[in-house]
């Protein structure tokens, strides 16, 4: 090897060396690296804490990291079973889509503490989207029982009830459950399908209205409001409130549906087709935008 070569490496080695070396000299010890540690002066006499894993379960879920905290509950159920817990782990299943899994973890976070009301009511809806709806209504009531100025449990309720033919309860739960949270989307949506299919479009309309005001991506409510407008003869109205939605909630497909509907209506077969493809770009196997598309395209 060339000997300038080889001075070149010592001499890099050897200051290399007394680099690390001094900073050796200048790193502070154990002592002093805990003094700066800590936020205040003094020897502790015990070690930190523990994590609180619930408490790590919570800040992941607020926010929307649902997967890690998923996780995260799995553990706090299993190493420190509580109804809070488990509850939080339900509502993380239902949220994945897990319902099967949801359903024992609110039972569970029941039997532990009987008057958790959340529990009472989450289990409640799973009942309902399950179709169980003695079930759900008991679970509703039961939420009630626990804390009678409950919203969501009083506009779930009331959704049950119509839906099993008692509509005056329904209305009247609604209307509580309003009072209660003025803001309440989903609560004058209900009231506007109460409304609705009662031959009230006036009121009707208003009710989703405010709904969507409120809730500018609540697709179900802009399309019960689309709706309404087409059926009033507004279809330009319509229009807007479902172009609207889809910049909000894209993922909403009975919009794109809806939409579809209302071009075609007005005689806007191109628009009509563009939506339905945009559609099925999302979901190709979308049963009622194959069905239209087969239908316009064979002169149907």
């Amino acid at each position: 090897m060339d000997n300038d070569i080889v001075d070149r490496v010592a001499r890099r080695a050897g200051l290399a060396a007394e680099v690390v070396a001094r900073q050796d000299e200048r790193s502070p010890g154990f002592v002093e690296r805990l003094a700066r540690a800590l936020p205040f002066a003094g020897n502790p006499y015990s070690s930190p804490g523990e994590r609180s894993y619930f408490q790590y379960g919570l800040e992941l879920s607020e926010q929307g990291f649902d997967v890690p905290a998923l996780d995260v509950f799995e553990r706090v159920a299993q190493d420190d079973p509580t109804a809070a817990a488990f509850f939080n782990l339900g509502t993380l299943y239902m949220k994945a889509g897990h319902t099967a899994q949801a359903r024992p973890a609110f039972e569970r976070a029941l039997e532990m503490q009987p008057d958790h009301a959340e529990a009472a009511n989450s289990l409640g809806a799973l009942l309902a989207q399950n179709g169980d709806l003695p079930g759900a209504i008991e679970r509703f009531r039961r939420a009630l029982d626990a804390r009678p100025d409950y919203p969501d449990a009083l506009n779930n309720l009331g959704y049950a009830l119509y839906q099993g033919g008692q509509e005056t309860q329904a209305f009247e739960l609604y209307q509580k459950a309003l009072k209660l949270r003025p803001d309440f989307a989903e609560a004058y949506n209900n009231l506007g399908i109460y409304y609705g299919r009662g031959g009230d479009l006036e009121h009707a309309r208003e009710c989703f209205r405010r709904a969507v005001e409120r809730n500018p991506g609540y697709g179900e409510a802009a399309n019960n409001l689309a709706l309404v407008l087409g059926a009033a003869g507004d279809v330009e109205g319509a229009i807007a409130v479902i172009q609207r939605l889809l910049e909000h909630a894209p993922g909403f497909e009975a919009a794109y549906v809806t939409l579809a509907r209302l071009y075609l209506q007005t005689g806007r077969q191109r628009e009509g087709i563009q939506v339905l493809e945009l559609l099925l770009q999302r979901n190709p196997s979308h049963p009622a935008a194959l069905a239209m598309l087969r239908e316009l395209r064979t002169g149907g």
